[in-house]
């Protein structure tokens, strides 16, 4: 059987189309079917011709020390690590515990750790150093239209703005939405 090239070209065109659809679908079902969790965050306002507007997001979950946290130690830079959540008074979640394997017992969240390095206190005592660990979650930029990143970026320093996510069952972290001096701003697929 020969197959014409406009029929090929009309196959490749469904099975991407189709694999466009099932990760919209997949995102919005995940944002939808995960716990909630909001965090405090200190964004930071980048601008790029090949991202767009969007906001660098820096949480509690970014910058963690093992020696305050219970759970593992021994993380390396690639690894796969779980974070271990707890929600505080007035509704922000933050660490509890680092993990090799997830806490099933627990809210958790997963990422890859970027970098382990000493921070030095310059107090000429070695032994008030800290380990910190850098992790990425997926969820370290924030997309918004030109109008709306311009926006975020007069608040940035006068509000206190905290990310919202939805962390799936396996510790997958999707974003929904931002919450400036409590104000919720969700986003929807467009």
């Amino acid at each position: 059987m020969n197959i014409s090239p406009a029929h090929r070209l009309l196959v490749v065109f469904a099975i991407m189309s189709g694999f466009l659809l099932y990760m919209a679908m997949d995102h919005e079902h995940r944002r939808s079917t995960g716990t909630e969790v909001v965090l405090d965050m200190e964004p930071v306002d980048p601008r790029s011709l090949f991202r767009g507007h969007y906001v660098n997001v820096q949480t509690p979950l970014h910058q963690l020390e093992p020696d305050s946290l219970q759970g593992d130690d021994g993380f390396t830079r690639g690894q796969t690590i779980y974070v271990s959540l707890s929600q505080q008074e007035g509704g922000a979640w933050i660490p509890t515990k680092i993990t090799h394997r997830p806490d099933t017992d627990a809210i958790f969240i997963k990422g890859i750790v970027q970098n382990e390095y000493i921070r030095t206190n310059f107090d000429n005592d070695p032994s008030t150093d800290t380990i910190q660990i850098e992790v990425q979650y997926n969820i370290e930029s924030y997309f918004a239209d030109e109008a709306s990143a311009k926006h975020l970026e007069t608040q940035v320093s006068d509000h206190k703005m905290r990310l919202i996510i939805s962390v799936g069952k396996d510790g997958r972290a999707i974003i929904k939405g931002i919450e400036i001096d409590g104000e919720r701003q969700l986003d929807t697929l467009r």
